[in-house]
């Protein structure tokens, strides 16, 4: 009799990636909307620092290298006959990071980009 439940582990893969792009598309269009030029001129916009610039790249770079790396790893077990005993948990905890730090440096990118708005007033 064999259980075709999924796993713990593929339930929780499943979640991190959604969780993983949905944060990469929220820096994504914050990043965006940074860069359009205020609607009117004299309106100031919402702009970004060159450092909160490079924190948002940086956590977009962090949410990619685990989205495309998550198959990566799935790979290397199976060449090394390992599958289902080093990816499940180890990605886990890394995409947990890696989500961390993106909000975080999203954070820091936005409160600055406010930060800058309000002493131009």
């Amino acid at each position: 009799m064999s259980d075709s439940r999924p796993s713990v582990f593929e339930s929780l893969r499943a979640t991190d990636a959604i969780r993983g792009v949905l944060i990469t598309a929220i820096v994504g269009v914050v990043g965006y909307f940074a860069v359009r030029p205020a609607p009117e001129s004299g309106q100031g916009g919402f702009a970004l620092t060159r450092y909160g610039w490079l924190m948002l790249l940086i956590g977009v770079a962090l949410q990619l290298v685990i989205i495309f790396g998550r198959p990566l790893m799935v790979r290397f077990e199976r060449a090394r006959d390992m599958e289902g005993q080093i990816s499940p948990i180890v990605i886990y905890v890394l995409q947990l990071l890696a989500d961390g730090v993106t909000v975080l440096l999203f954070a820091l990118a936005v409160f600055g980009g406010l930060s800058r708005v309000e002493s131009s007033l």
